[in-house]
């Protein structure tokens, strides 16, 4: 073998522990790169040149990710359930905190406040503080009921902001990768594993699966393609879009369409469709719950009420509280601007008489819902209970979720995350490799030196 063949061997020794030491320097540079996937060099022997045939050295055959594609497929997919529980929690721990209980300003007290009033008010019907303390707490009462009305409301217009946004994010995440799809493409076709560019693309596809169930698919020339309930996201270089339109059949909320044909987009998972049972499913069900309790109420207190007489014995057919439900109950105004219209009496010119606002008080223990089987408190202690177990239910399952995608994302941190100890050996080989070259060259040089300047 002529020596200049050992002599190449040795360098390209050299060039390639000098590249795999480069690998080794760009994973621990990125070593809090949030995304980033180790790299690996591939080192494969030059086939044999000569006569005799000896092996031409070593070179990189590929410098490649270090990566787990089951996990990244487990974690995505439990990604979507998290994002979905984890949005449905949120709304229903602030449903739960607009009740107010059980402290003083919740519901719970107000009502009892109110019937008791009543009934201090049977005790002195000609006493003007005990009208006055009746408007009050009816008032206190009708207040706060439309605060919980305006905020169960608010919480589904914030979930429907909510779901434009995600529309558009998803958009954002489309284009991006459809774009680095191109470019991906574009460095295969050269031998570039286009690694950085993966990272960048996997990020993306991590983010869109908590917001939206996802299926993806490799392709041949490093292209994924991305479906939502089989309708293609992302197809090569090319992202389909979605957009939201106002249903006027619901209260102008927004329904998720495909652009290209308009399509309804399905969702089965992830956080715009936790959005959309929120905004469409539970909380038009507890609305309508809470506005059945005090629309109750608004109907009982009213039909005794009309029925008996004010402090002057004449007045009768007042309604208490003006408005049907909790979206505009409140104290009539009239009955506001007088007081003595409360009716306390059952009978005509009796000042004294009470027996009203006994059968006022006592409609607090009647059993005048769920079709007579429950009590004001009982049905709203019903409402009350099932969303604090819905509550905690949920955020339960969001949290067990949230630990089950830490446990696979450690998992695949494990693989593909960069371990310093595992570099610093890596880069221990690579000098000593080097070295080791270094004097393979030297030796030749010497052999060179012998041959040209010593030789007779």
């Amino acid at each position: 073998m002529a020596i200049s063949v050992g002599l190449n061997t040795a360098m390209r020794a050299l060039l390639t522990q000098q590249a795999a030491m480069d690998v080794t320097s760009h994973n621990v540079a990125n070593l809090n790169t949030i995304g980033y996937t180790r790299q690996r060099a591939h080192l494969e022997a030059v086939s044999p040149v000569g006569m005799p045939p000896v092996g031409g050295g070593v070179e990189i055959q590929s410098v490649e990710r270090v990566r787990d594609l089951f996990m990244d497929l487990q974690l995505r997919m439990e990604s979507s359930a998290e994002g979905s529980f984890r949005v449905q929690a949120d709304s229903l721990a602030l449903a739960e905190v607009s009740l107010g209980e059980p402290n003083e300003g919740g519901i719970r007290q107000l009502m009892s406040s109110f019937f008791n009033a009543w009934r201090d008010l049977a005790n002195a019907p000609e006493e003007s503080a005990a009208r006055q303390a009746v408007i009050q707490t009816g008032s206190s009462f009708s207040l706060a009921a439309q605060r919980v009305d305006r905020t169960f409301n608010a919480l589904r217009d914030d979930a429907n902001d909510r779901v434009a946004l995600l529309v558009d994010e998803v958009n954002t995440i489309g284009s991006e990768i459809a774009a680095l799809n191109s470019q991906i493409m574009t460095l295969r076709v050269t031998g570039d594993a286009a690694s950085d560019l993966t990272d960048r693309r996997d990020l993306a596809l991590d983010r869109l699966a908590q917001i939206s169930d996802i299926h993806y698919v490799e392709r041949d020339n490093g292209t994924v393609d991305i479906y939502i309930a089989g309708r293609a996201l992302v197809s090569g270089n090319v992202s389909n879009q979605l957009y939201v339109d106002p249903d006027i059949a619901n209260s102008n909320y927004f329904d998720v369409k495909w652009t290209a044909d308009n399509s309804l987009a399905q969702f089965s998972s992830g956080e715009i469709q936790g959005l959309l049972i929120q905004r469409d499913t539970d909380l038009p069900s507890r609305i309508a719950d809470f506005n059945t309790f005090v629309a109750q109420i608004v109907t009982d207190v009213n039909a005794v009420h009309a029925a008996g007489f004010g402090a002057d014995g004449i007045a009768t057919g007042n309604n208490f509280f003006s408005g049907t439900d909790a979206t505009d109950v409140l104290v009539d105004a009239a009955i506001v601007a007088a007081p003595t219209l409360l009716a306390a009496a059952t009978l005509p010119a009796a000042p004294g008489d009470s027996s009203n606002a006994h059968a006022i008080a006592d409609l607090q223990f009647a059993q005048n819902l769920s079709a007579g089987t429950q009590s004001y408190e009982a049905f709203y202690g019903g409402l009350v209970t099932t969303l604090g177990t819905d509550a905690r239910d949920t955020r339960a399952v969001a949290e067990s979720q949230q630990l089950l995608l830490a446990q696979i994302d450690g998992f695949r941190q494990s693989v593909s995350g960069v371990n310093l100890d595992e570099e610093m050996v890596q880069m221990v080989q690579y000098q000593r490799a080097y070295e080791a070259a270094s004097q393979i060259i030297r030796k030749i040089d010497e052999m060179l030196d012998q041959l040209i300047n010593r030789t007779i």
